[in-house]
């Protein structure tokens, strides 16, 4: 029995060597590990300030002319005059194309004979009729003739203007599209007319601001095709009712367009300041993170242990502007040192080396 004892006590003897010395083996791991520092991620920088910015909203819009149309053919004929060049500019009324009117103007000679004989067979009824001359129903007569050939020399008349097709307003020709001699049918196209100046701005916004606009509200233009200026102009109108599609309200602005710069048809950005000014702390948009679980930057923290750490911080987007974000008061300190390039490589607390040369 004693024998046993002595058997069973040296094995938990032995098995209290082996787990202990493997204990002390991970404790002395754990400790060499917690003594282990992560190499410093090189990050580049940038100050937080304070701000106060105005509210802005964008959108894209639309330039479209005053007046605008594709001026065409009222009635068929063959094109016997062109008076305009291609590109020009014409007054209201500038003849532009004539079409053969020579079978409408004998007609109306013809008519303007038949209403100058109605007119003295008329004069002559009137003078008769008071001695009884001529009967009523001859008056009448008389005068029957003479409203039916003024009503035709009227109608000639009428088809000899829309034979002479003119500039309905002032404006700018675009490319012609039609030949001397040639046979147009009603409808087709002469040329584009497009008056420049002022130009309609169209855009739509959000329901959200509805009750923020109003007319002669100043709105900013800007396009690719001139992209180093700024147009500016003022809500002209808007539209009686939201879109139920959309849910946004179509507005319409003037842009002055003097220097003729601007073309109908040019789309771009159009900025609008809602006159509401938000006060936030301003960071570069590189600096923040963006994740389902909210937004967030990392923040330098200061030196821990003779090295440059970082933390990383939640942060609430007021609103972004060219490249800029505006945070909420709370969220940072002004001045606060935030890092806008590397953050795919830091964790919170992190190591970093600051080089600003670095791009974000």
């Amino acid at each position: 029995m004693s024998k046993w004892l002595i058997g069973l006590a040296a094995l938990a003897l032995a098995l209290g060597a082996i787990f202990g010395g493997k204990y002390y083996q991970n404790r002395q791991a754990a400790a060499a590990a917690a003594r282990q520092s992560w190499p410093a991620a090189s990050v580049a920088t940038a100050r937080a300030q304070q701000a106060s910015w105005d509210t802005r909203i964008r959108a894209v819009g639309t330039l479209r002319a005053v007046n605008g149309t594709r001026v065409s053919a009222q009635l068929a004929g063959n094109v016997t005059q062109i008076a305009f060049e291609s590109g020009a500019r014409v007054n209201k009324g500038d003849l532009l194309v004539q079409l053969d009117d020579s079978s409408q103007r004998a007609a109306l000679r013809s008519n303007q004979a038949r209403l100058k004989s109605a007119v003295m067979d008329l004069e002559r009824a009137r003078k008769l009729i008071r001695s009884h001359a001529v009967s009523q129903e001859q008056l009448q007569a008389a005068q029957r003739e003479h409203d039916m050939a003024a009503a035709a020399v009227a109608s000639d008349q009428a088809v000899l203007t829309k034979l002479r097709i003119t500039a309905p307003f002032d404006g700018m020709l675009g490319i012609r599209e039609v030949s001397l001699g040639q046979y147009v049918a009603p409808g087709t196209g002469i040329v584009d007319l497009q008056h420049w100046n002022p130009l309609l701005l169209d855009f739509a916004l959000p329901q959200e601001v509805l009750m923020q606009l109003e007319s002669g509200q100043a709105v900013e233009f800007k396009t690719s095709a001139r992209p180093d200026e700024v147009f500016t102009g003022k809500i002209a109108a808007m539209a009686a009712q939201m879109d139920p599609q959309t849910r946004n309200i179509e507005v319409q602005a003037t842009i002055d367009n003097q220097d003729d710069k601007l073309r109908p048809g040019l789309f771009g950005h159009v900025t609008l300041s809602l006159g509401r000014a938000m006060t936030g702390i301003a960071v570069p948009q590189s600096a923040l993170t963006y994740s389902t679980f909210g937004n967030s930057i990392f923040v330098l923290a200061g030196a821990e242990h003779g090295e440059q750490v970082v933390r990383a911080k939640v942060v609430h987007v007021l609103h972004e502007r060219q490249g800029q974000v505006l945070l909420e008061a709370d969220d940072l300190e002004d001045g606060a040192i935030v890092v806008t390039a590397g953050q795919n490589k830091l964790r919170d607390g992190a190591v970093v080396s600051i080089d600003n040369s670095v791009s974000p």
